[in-house]
């Protein structure tokens, strides 16, 4: 330090130089800490730029998610499986992917039908057009209803529990047939077939259903134990479940039939009892 005529105290040179490369190494740490922060941003950035984007449904459209299966989205949607797996041209039914996008309402007809379930699809208005547009655009085709085949007593399935009829069929508040029995009696399937679901269905509660090819499906629910997987085979009158307990203590099977995912009954298509 060196002290002025005038009594002031002046750096010296060796002062000056320290205090000089202070500032450098300061003003280094700071272009280094904002260099390091433009590099996390960049990547962040880069990150979100390439990461996949989830499918979106459009009008008329489902996204598949983990562990759905196409009886478990007919279910959400209002649906028939059939219809489903026919409006999507699916090959195989049983393998679905999560992130697949299905059609469930008719090719060229978004407003046809019941709307699914929300949030799971989306079913957008159709944009306004004008009159004199609509008068030159030709009515779309109907989608062919579904044909029912004539019901016929099959001698390849059976009953699948032994106890009476206590509520029959009415194709409304009761689309099978209620079956009395004890907790925990043996349900056995109609036919032969492959299992299709097994799982908790939203008013159905724990159900199996199997595949017997030809667009039928048997369906079993009020089920305490099931004993059989999602894919599996199975035979006429091999064990399935077992019974769960009912309201009041009263247990039952209910049972349906459904052909292309419309329900039918049982009794005309069962040995007589």
């Amino acid at each position: 330090m060196v002290v002025t005529a005038a009594g002031i105290p002046h750096p010296d040179k060796a002062s000056q130089a320290s205090h000089a490369s202070q500032t450098r190494r300061t003003a280094n740490t700071r272009s280094h800490w904002r260099a390091a922060l433009a590099l996390v941003a960049a990547l962040t950035l880069a990150a979100c730029s390439t990461s996949p984007k989830a499918p979106v449904a459009g009008p008329g459209e489902y996204v598949v998610q983990p562990g759905d299966t196409l009886y478990r989205i007919a279910s959400k949607t209002g649906r028939s499986a059939g219809d489903i797996a026919r409006w999507s041209n699916l090959q195989d039914p049983d393998k679905l992917e999560a992130g697949q996008v299905l059609r469930v309402v008719p090719p060229g007809g978004a407003a046809a039908g019941p709307a699914p379930a929300s949030g799971s699809s989306s079913e957008a208005s159709p944009p306004t057009r004008s009159a004199g547009a609509d008068r030159a655009r030709p009515p779309r085709p109907r989608e062919p209803e579904t044909v029912m085949p004539p019901a016929s007593r099959r001698s390849d399935w059976g009953w699948p529990a032994p106890g009476q009829v206590i509520a029959g069929f009415n194709g409304s508040s009761n689309k099978g047939i209620d079956i009395a029995a004890n907790p925990g009696d043996p349900v056995v399937s109609m036919g032969a077939g492959k299992v299709a679901v097994t799982e908790m269905l939203r008013g159905y509660g724990s159900v199996v259903m199997v595949d017997h090819g030809g667009a039928y499906m048997s369906v079993y629910t009020n089920l305490r134990t099931v004993l059989v997987k999602q894919g599996q085979r199975v035979e006429r009158g091999q064990k399935i479940a077992d019974i769960g307990g009912g309201e009041g203590g009263k247990a039952k099977l209910h049972f349906e039939i459904r052909y292309r995912g419309n329900a039918v009954d049982p009794r005309q298509y069962l040995t007589a009892r």
